[in-house]
């Protein structure tokens, strides 16, 4: 019987050194999870606050106030009133624009004139024109709790009035985001201009097709993209504007090419 006792007193005496043990292992694990989440949130952050080069290079250009912005502002402003112009008229119609002049007019007349076309968190938006493809970046908040979002997209026509957009990147800082929710917004927004859209799946990618409407309901004209042309640094397209609700004879722009082609 003194033995038995003995045991249990033993076994007693021995119980809170264990689940102090246990509760030291418990602890250890905790605080490793701790210091991993702190390793990857503070690494989310760097990569979220890198700033990418085309952004940063377009940024430091000339300030939004200098002579050379102002001009190059208004030479964007005129090119779009010829443009309009000829586009409510019957016949064709063309314009080019400069990304020096794009990105003049969104740092100067943007915000001075246009401030309501952005929502209150985002600013400072940039683009860059390559061939094929348009590469945009906006700063997302203010100061040192901002980031900048960056998006490039493949864009091509490839019917009169019909676009193919496929997202080929997308990333706030370093961090990239999904390119499918990217694409689906980007699908909204066209939704909610009324254009009609589609998602297709072609060469293993999502291309967004976009339906532009030729006419609207108060008809009495049909509009018509019939090139679009985007190289380094610049971006042109053509079309025609036709009486009534006219269709084009010619089915396809003859240098169009297939939006999933590649690269």
């Amino acid at each position: 019987m003194s033995h038995t006792a003995t045991d249990h007193d033993s076994e007693a005496a021995g119980y809170p050194a264990r689940s102090a043990l246990r509760w030291r292992g418990v602890v250890r694990g905790l605080l490793a999870v701790l210091v991993v989440v702190v390793i990857a949130i503070t690494a989310a952050a760097v990569a979220a606050s890198r700033v990418p080069d085309f952004y940063r290079q377009r940024i430091a250009a000339e300030g939004p106030d200098s002579p050379v912005v102002e001009q190059a502002s208004r030479r964007l402003v005129s090119d779009i009133s010829a443009l309009h112009a000829s586009f409510i008229r019957e016949g064709s119609w063309e314009a080019s624009f400069t990304e020096g002049d794009v990105n003049a007019w969104l740092a100067s007349d943007l915000p001075r004139n246009h401030r309501g076309m952005l929502p209150d968190v985002v600013s400072a938006p940039r683009l860059r024109f390559s061939p094929r493809r348009v590469r945009a970046g906006v700063r997302i908040g203010t100061g040192v709790v901002s980031a900048v979002a960056t998006l490039e997209v493949l864009i091509q026509l490839r019917e009169p009035n019909q676009l193919g957009i496929v997202v080929e990147e997308a990333g706030l800082g370093s961090l990239p985001l999904p390119k499918s929710l990217v694409l689906g917004e980007i699908r909204r927004r066209f939704d909610r201009l009324g254009m009609v859209t589609a998602v297709r799946r072609l060469d293993d990618r999502s291309v967004l097709v976009v339906y532009i409407p030729s006419t609207h309901e108060s008809g009495g004209t049909s509009h018509w993209l019939e090139r679009l042309a985007i190289g380094e640094g610049t971006i042109a397209f053509a079309g025609r504007t036709l009486a009534g609700r006219a269709t084009l004879p010619t089915p396809r722009p003859a240098d169009a090419e297939p939006v999933a082609a590649g690269p």
